[in-house]
Formats: structure tokens, C-alpha cells, sequence
């Protein structure tokens, strides 16, 4: 190996440094792309802070090979470089072993067979899917939110609990949780962000807004619950069963008695839109362990029984019976597709089965009201009752949900982004506008489409369909 020539002589002072270290002073070698290296004299000491003795066709090499002790290692394309791996909650040792209604969640990810339901997504539907996380990850920010604002679109609502608790929402309906499989650092994230600014009350909602505070506080938390049910659901990790139990407390205490829901803020008012996602949370505590009282359950059903459609159709549902008659407000004592889906599924979580003939009634009732945009009739998409009549025809099974996901299906796929620094999106406001696209943005279109393609895996299982 040949040494590199000296230019000149050495200076006096850098000659007497070199003698003074003598033995302890290292030859470094400077790597070559193809592995040689060309010793060079440089006055440093020997062992930890100076130099190795050893020559290494690494140094200067882009691609060095990985080290042990190299553990934080990014696997994916990132818009965000995030300060830090992992966080709450700790990483526990056990074994992750779901509960009896979460088993089936992982299944997609380990690509076994679904047990019992109507089997698996297209595989143009799984493909959509993991396009859909691919895009969320690369915009979680650093602390492990998401937020609803940031893109060209924009947003008028403002709650990073509610846009990191649907994004989380949507890894766990694939399947990946926050302690095992491609995507655990993100969802841990995610779930950290969450936990790390629940209240000691439960509250899990972070002020952000003074205008959308008004109406997102209990939504936000509702959705924020969900999530850290779910994670708890799905791997029975101790460090989550205390803030989910102290989540599921806060709904029930901020429940409003009297007529029996929830609306944009705690003890204040009912709607059936509110108290459908809070419904939903308490359901996800439940079927992950945590406690629930019935007195709960019997208050909600006070409000769906409020709620339906009086004149002889029980099988329809309204926003607000006891709305006020003025022209911003009225539309709430009227039945609609949306809320005929929200109050279906609420039936079903509060002990309706599929047999019941105003399931049956109502499972019609959407099948007349297909998934559509664009067309004269629906010239809008609505992804909000798209989500909840996707649930409701997901247990309803049979013909409905072919009927339902016959038309869905080809909607979701073919409208997704698939290029560029948005692809795996979904555009709020094309190819046809999106109902609450202007409020909510593109995540949140986003994330609520991934949840209907989720469906067959995501959907909690309710009564005949529970093994016990």
C-alpha cells in the first residue's frame, strides 16, 4: 500500500508534537470507493476521542455498513424527521395478545385468513389501503401528531387530536398496532402524542382554536378514545389501560342525562351525531376489558328512541328532534340518509340485531341511497355517511353489503391520488367536491375512506358474531 509522499518538510513545532506523542499517535486511512485505503499522519491520540490503529475501507463511504448499536433506524420516507423514536407508551415485554373482538385485526397484516365476516378487501382495495398509510406517515410531524391543516386545500376546523386519532384509527384498521409490525413507530407515536396531553380528568382534546373549539372539543375526544381503546384492544398493553379507562370516564361523566347523548360540549345538549362516535368509543372500551356501566347504554338508547322518525318510520333517524325552528337549525328535525346510518349502528352497538325488521327496513332504506357523485341526485360525495352505512351493511351482510361495496368499492379506488407528494390521498374537493371536505380537509377525507376499505377487518364484532 503506498504511502502518501510528503509535500515538505514538517514544520519544527509539528515535528515536536509528533515526538512528544510518539507511539500514541495514529495512522488513519481514508477510504476509497473500492476498499483501499491510503494511510495518512495526523496528530491525535490513540482510543476513545482520537483515532483507531486499524485501516478501514469505510471512512468517506456513504453507504457504511449498519452497527449494532445504530437502533434508531428510519424504514420509511419521511415528510417530517421526527426528533425521536418511540415514547409513550412503554414498550412492554409481553407477549401482544388482542382481546377476542380485536383478533381479527392483525390477521390482514400476517395475511391469514379472516375468521368468520365475509372474507378479504380486493386486492385493488388492499393496495389502495397501503398507498392511504404510506401517505400518512410521511406527514406525521415530529411529536407524533397529524393535523388537518398543511395542505393546498386547507381546512376551516382545527384539532390535531382529531387528525392524529383518525390517522392512528386508520393503521389500526389495517391491522398494525404500536408494538409490532411496519408501522409500530408510527402509531406509537401517534398514541404518545395523545396520552402525553390527556388531562387528569380524561380529557383528551388539545385547544387549539378558539372558533372550532366551540364544536370539536367532544368529537376530537371521542375519536382520540377510540384510538387508544382500540390500541388496547388489539395488544392488552398495561401502560394503555389506564388512560383508556380514564377516556371511557370522561364520555360517561360528561354524558348528558336528561335526554341521554352528547354534543359539543360536556353535560350540554344532545345530537346524534356526537353521541354516535362517543357510542362507538365506550363500545371499543368494552369489548377491550375496561368498564362500561349499563346506565350508560340505557340513556343513549332514550336518545335513539327520541331520535327516530316519528309517522310510522322507526327506521329512520334525525340529527335533532328538539332543534330549534329557525332556518339554520330546522333541517336537524327531519330524517336523513346520514343519521338514518348513524342511528342504525348505534342500534346495533346497543342490542338490535340484524334480523330486526327495522334493521331490515333501514338496511333498504341505504341501499336505495347507493354510494354516488357527481350525478344529478348526489352531486356531492359524503364520506361521513359513507363510513357509517359502511358499517351498518358490513353487519347487515347478504346482498345489502354487496349491493353497497359493489358501488363503493370502485369509487374509492379509482378516485385515489396516485402520484406525487399527495398520492395515496384522497383530494377533498376532487374529482367532485366532498360535503365536509371545506371543514375537514384532505386527511380527514382521506383517513375515513381507509376506514370503509378497512371494514371487513376493523368492524367490531357485535353479539351472535362475538365468540363467548
Amino acid at each position: 500500500m503506498a504511502e502518501i509522499p510528503e509535500v515538505g518538510p514538517r514544520s519544527a513545532v509539528a515535528q515536536a508534537e509528533l515526538d512528544h506523542i510518539g507511539a500514541g499517535t495514529a495512522r488513519s486511512s481514508i477510504g476509497r470507493g473500492g476498499g483501499s485505503a491510503l494511510p495518512v499522519d495526523i496528530v491525535a491520540p490513540v482510543g476513545p476521542g482520537g483515532l483507531g490503529t486499524e485501516f478501514t475501507p469505510e471512512v468517506g463511504i456513504n453507504t457504511r455498513q449498519d452497527r449494532a448499536e445504530s437502533v434508531n433506524v428510519e424504514l420509511r420516507a419521511s415528510r417530517f424527521l421526527r426528533s425521536q423514536v418511540g415514547g409513550l407508551p412503554a414498550v412492554s415485554t409481553g407477549a401482544v395478545i388482542p382481546t377476542e373482538a380485536f383478533s381479527n385485526r392483525a390477521a390482514r397484516v400476517r395475511g391469514q385468513e379472516r375468521a368468520g365476516g365475509s372474507g378479504s378487501p380486493a386486492p385493488e382495495s388492499e393496495e389502495a389501503i397501503e398507498r392511504g398509510l404510506a401517505f400518512l406517515a410521511r406527514y406525521q410531524g415530529t411529536d407524533g401528531s397529524w393535523s388537518l391543516q398543511g395542505f393546498p386545500e386547507g381546512a376551516s376546523l382545527v384539532s390535531d387530536t382529531a387528525a392524529t386519532a383518525l390517522s392512528v384509527l386508520a393503521f389500526q384498521g389495517a391491522g398494525y398496532n404500536h408494538r409490532e409490525f411496519q408501522y409500530r413507530d408510527v402509531v406509537r407515536g401517534g398514541i404518545g402524542y395523545l396520552l402525553k396531553n390527556q388531562k387528569p380528568n380524561g380529557d383528551l382534546f388539545v385547544p387549539l382554536d378558539d372558533a372550532s373549539n366551540k364544536s370539536v372539543w367532544l368529537y376530537s375526544h371521542s375519536l382520540a378514545s377510540i384510538a387508544i381503546c382500540e390500541a388496547y384492544g388489539m395488544t392488552q398493553d398495561p401502560a394503555l389501560r389506564e388512560p383508556a379507562q380514564k377516556a371511557i370516564d370522561f364520555i360517561i361523566d360528561s354524558q348528558q342525562t336528561q335526554r341521554g347523548g352528547w354534543r359539543y360540549a360536556p353535560g350540554a345538549g344532545t345530537d346524534t351525531s356526537v353521541t354516535g362516535w362517543m357510542l362507538m368509543a365506550l363500545k371499543s372500551g368494552e369489548l377491550a376489558g375496561l368498564s362500561v356501566p349499563p346506565a350508560t347504554y340505557r340513556r343513549i338508547g332514550r336518545w335513539l328512541d327520541d331520535a327516530q322518525q316519528s309517522q310510522g318510520e322507526p327506521h329512520l333517524y334525525r340529527y335533532n328532534p328538539y332543534a330549534p325552528d329557525t332556518a339554520e337549525q330546522r333541517h336537524g328535525r327531519t330524517a336523513s340518509k346520514t343519521m338514518t346510518a348513524v342511528g342504525l349502528l348505534m342500534r346495533l352497538y346497543t342490542g338490535w340485531r340484524r334480523d330486526n325488521p327495522n334493521m331490515i327496513r333501514g338496511a333498504a332504506f341505504l341501499v336505495e341511497h347507493l354510494p354516488a357523485s357527481g350525478t344529478s341526485r348526489e352531486p356531492e360525495r359524503d364520506t361521513y355517511y359513507w363510513y357509517y352505512a359502511t358499517q351498518v351493511m358490513a353487519h347487515m351482510g347478504g346482498e345489502s353489503w354487496k349491493a353497497w361495496m359493489d358501488r363503493l368499492h370502485p369509487l374509492l379506488v379509482n378516485s385515489q391520488v396516485r402520484q406525487g407528494p399527495h398520492g395515496g390521498s384522497w383530494d377533498p374537493q376532487a374529482p367532485v367536491a366532498d360535503r365536509w371536505g371545506p371543514h375537514a380537509g384532505r386527511l380527514y377525507v382521506t383517513t375515513m375512506n381507509l376506514l370503509s376499505l378497512e371494514v371487513q377487518y376493523r368492524k367490531l364484532p357485535l353479539y351472535e358474531d362475538v365468540v363467548r
